[in-house]
């Protein structure tokens, strides 16, 4: 799993970020009008991968998987949206485990999510395949925490990111948001890097 590892695992799952990846500089960033509305995007002619089917703008980050180390604390924005969207595992970017319960995702408790919880949740986590998720269980140091669950409908629900702001004299980042539901005036104003997902129809599953 995408988590701080006390020790290099084994195994790198493939949305987990390497220190040969770079994302772009904040100077490539300015406004632009789309139906009449102010929006952050980039300099230079738009790349297809630039916005999401939403139209939020998403950071341009250089792909180099496997060279040098991998940072196990982070995700790759790229492939984890990749994962995510496509409901692939994080691991191998095989298609997740499915049955009559849903897809299988590994999540668990943190302040402020719903009391419902794991039923409303919000994760930034793609789900597994079931090989990959016992290799999981086995090798992360975090794997006590993990929770199993299927889930019959994991929404596409927004993205966290992190917002600018032009002072005219430069920009000034906001990088502690809360994640943004797609539809939210913000989302002009921020440039994306986890795609989330809200977990519905869950149920706790014992998994070995």
């Amino acid at each position: 799993m995408p988590e701080r590892a006390l020790a290099r695992p084994s195994m790198i799952p493939y949305v987990a970020a390497w220190d040969s990846e770079c994302a772009g500089p904040v100077s490539d960033l300015t406004y632009e009008y789309h139906r009449g509305r102010a929006r952050l995007a980039y300099k230079g002619p738009p790349r297809d991968e630039d916005r999401d089917t939403s139209g939020v703008l998403w950071g341009r980050v250089s792909r180099s998987p496997y060279v040098g180390e991998p940072l196990l604390g982070y995700m790759h924005s790229g492939r984890q949206y990749e994962c995510m969207f496509a409901l692939k595992c994080q691991i191998c970017r095989c298609p997740a485990s499915k049955n009559k319960d849903g897809y299988l995702f590994f999540d668990w408790p943190e302040p402020g999510d719903p009391p419902t919880w794991p039923e409303g949740s919000l994760t930034t986590q793609p789900p597994l395949c079931e090989r990959h998720a016992c290799v999981a269980k086995r090798l992360c140091p975090h794997a006590p925490d993990f929770v199993a669950l299927r889930v019959g409908l994991p929404r596409l629900w927004g993205v966290s990111g992190t917002a600018y702001t032009w002072t005219g004299d430069g920009w000034i980042s906001e990088a502690d948001l809360p994640p943004l539901k797609y539809g939210a005036e913000r989302l002009n104003a921020v440039v994306a890097s986890h795609l989330v997902r809200q977990l519905r129809k869950v149920k706790v599953v014992d998994f070995p």
